[in-house]
């Protein structure tokens, strides 16, 4: 019997480990801890089901059952991008209309999916042996829980890492058509259009520390005279986001209706220097309580991640450095209490980590760290305790 390739059955294992890990804590958690009354129950006839569906989860279940709307000034869901939902929207057909039901095994399936492209990619810029690590540390990190949420998380690390594996292999259409859907999947996807023409430009030989250079410059010419057609199916990717963008308009006459609403979720634009100073400012003298400890593991890891960026120039290259940067300056520059969760789409820091896995000693601190943090934030998240 042919051996089923190891780019299947790392990210299999991974993913049925990491699951039973979360899907375990989460009965345990829900079981054996009190929940607090009040709360919006997702399914009531699922149990189960409605421990992954919790805070926006509510958002993404009401677009996949109601639509958009918008209220100028108040919490709409026009905040959240539409692939997501309405992928849910249709499959649901399938199981009889049951959202939650649907949005799970998007989730779960998805984040199967991203798994063996991140295995995919990592194996394509460091090796195996790196591969097999940085799918166990996507898979275990402490907020990988809300890739088998009814959250954007899943679908947006799957589109993401496959726009860039494309991209790497310089074919252009599918890094394009992955794109595409990444920018539609949420904000920030629209900065999958920046990586793959940084990825091109690689390609014609453009290098940023040669920009001095008169010979770049002639190289990229060249290359733009032979291969423009590939421009134009690169320049396609922001499209996932102007069709949401024209939809507002239509709709509500708000293109940017996304952008206005993030006010009323309390988030002033104060950058992030300021609210990481804040963010520590409060730590130094603050209580230790919940919200302390939520605070205390968004700035560790904000920092971590941050740490990381000038190593992964070095190994990885400047395109994967910047996608880091900016995809933790933009939401930091507003808020820093959901850092930790949108750190799971920074794939490059756990190819990184990785790398650094090499070292036995390394290695473990990571797997032991993510994975007891996993089994304690799955247990306060289905009591409804905030994580990220």
């Amino acid at each position: 019997m042919k051996r089923l390739p190891d780019w299947f059955t790392i990210p299999l294992l991974a993913f049925a480990l990491s699951r039973l890990l979360i899907f375990g804590a989460g009965i345990l958690g829900d079981t054996m801890l009190p929940t607090e009354e009040g709360h919006w129950v997702a399914d009531e006839s699922s149990p189960f089901l409605s421990m992954w569906a919790k805070w926006d989860s509510q958002y993404y279940v009401d677009i996949a059952t109601n639509g958009y709307w918008f209220r100028p000034g108040q919490q709409s869901n026009v905040a959240f991008f539409p692939l997501y939902p309405m992928t849910v929207q249709v499959l649901s057909k399938l199981f009889d209309g049951k959202i939650i039901l649907t949005g799970f095994l998007v989730s779960n399936l998805a984040f199967f999916g991203a798994l063996i492209f991140f295995y995919l990619l990592t194996e394509l810029e460091l090796g195996s042996d790196s591969a097999k690590r940085a799918v166990y540390y996507l898979a275990f990190f402490p907020t990988s829980f809300f890739f088998s949420a009814v959250y954007t998380e899943s679908m947006f690390v799957l589109l993401s890492i496959a726009t860039m594996y494309f991209a790497r292999k310089h074919q252009w259409a599918w890094a394009a058509v992955f794109g595409i859907l990444t920018a539609a999947t949420r904000n920030l996807g629209i900065l999958m259009w920046a990586l793959v023409l940084w990825e091109w430009l690689r390609a014609q030989g453009w290098a940023f520390f040669a920009m001095h250079k008169k010979q770049t410059w002639l190289d990229l010419w060249s290359g733009f005279k032979k291969n423009w057609f590939e421009i134009i199916i690169i320049s396609l990717i922001p499209l996932g986001m102007l069709v949401f963008i024209y939809f507002l308009k239509v709709n509500f006459d708000r293109p940017l209706a996304f952008i206005e609403v993030q006010a009323a979720w309390g988030r002033e634009n104060i950058g992030p220097l300021a609210v990481l100073q804040k963010n520590i400012i409060g730590l130094l003298e603050g209580e230790v309580n919940k919200g302390w400890l939520t605070r205390f593991w968004n700035v560790s890891f904000y920092l971590f991640f941050l740490a990381m960026v000038p190593f992964i120039w070095h190994k990885l290259g400047e395109g994967y450095a910047i996608f880091v940067l900016i995809m933790l300056f933009v939401p930091s520059a507003s808020a820093i209490g959901s850092i930790i969760r949108y750190l799971l789409t920074q794939f490059p820091a756990f190819m990184m980590m990785a790398w650094w896995g090499r070292d036995d000693r390394i290695d473990r601190i990571f797997n032991y760290t993510f994975t007891i943090l996993l089994g304690v934030f799955v247990v306060i998240f289905v009591n409804w305790v905030f994580v990220a």
